[in-house]
């Protein structure tokens, strides 16, 4: 384009009109020219940012469509929410689960409430509900464990169930064990408020089995059995 402007300029620089009509001429072909390269870079960068927008139209919509509820789903697109199905009965399912767990878990506790009464009455001498047991005295703590101690031997002939003894869970094999506790030595004087004692514990314990300790049979060894309230 530059090349054929000058030769217009140098061929009439005489003649005014043919200057004027080929620098027209020359200034028309430059901007037609001009025009015709930016005509495509223009139409490029339009369908690009065009192409943009609707990627990010379409992004859009998928996060939209994304943090929907399943009943805003399913009136956007129609189709059945499986998801929201599946996650029900996952509720259904559980809430089963738990209502059997507890109904299986009350049944547990009632009967072992029911027999805690029940072994209340039979074992506890004097026993009286909402009424606090108190023992005072040595005589009457002895009466009270050989009250039990009978009413565990003849728990067959006096309780409306039905109860076993379990062989072997006591001292020697036996179904009952009564156990002390005590010091190895020990003094106290309560009117200095001091005491003496040796840490060591010793256990002693006598095993009760109801084949050899019967009431028809009289034995009553186990009336021997001394607690060392001392220690």
């Amino acid at each position: 384009m530059a090349d054929s402007c000058s030769t217009c300029g140098a061929d009439g620089a005489s003649e005014k009109e043919q200057l004027l009509s080929s620098a027209a001429s020359c200034g028309s072909q430059d901007l037609l020219g001009g025009a015709g390269h930016s005509r495509p870079s223009v139409l490029v960068s339009s369908e690009l940012h065009r192409e943009e927008e609707e990627e990010e139209e379409a992004l859009r919509r998928k996060l939209k469509y994304f943090f929907m509820s399943p009943c805003d789903k399913y009136h956007a697109k129609g189709r059945k929410p499986f998801k929201l199905g599946l996650q029900l009965l996952k509720i259904v399912t559980v809430t089963v689960q738990l209502v059997l767990f507890g109904l299986s878990n009350q049944m547990v506790v009632t009967f072992k409430e029911e027999n805690t009464v029940v072994f209340q009455h039979l074992f506890l001498k004097d026993y009286e509900d909402d009424v606090p047991q108190a023992v005072h005295t040595q005589t009457e703590f002895y009466q009270y464990i050989h009250f039990a101690v009978e009413q565990y031997l003849a728990l067959p002939q006096i309780s409306l169930g039905r109860y076993a003894y379990v062989l072997g869970s006591g001292v020697n094999g036996s179904a009952l064990s009564l156990c002390q506790r005590y010091y190895r030595r020990g003094t106290i004087d309560p009117v200095n408020d001091t005491f003496d004692i040796d840490p060591h514990v010793i256990t002693e314990c006598i095993g009760l089995d109801p084949q050899i300790y019967s009431l028809a049979a009289g034995n009553g060894d186990y009336k021997n059995f001394t607690l060392k309230f001392y220690k």
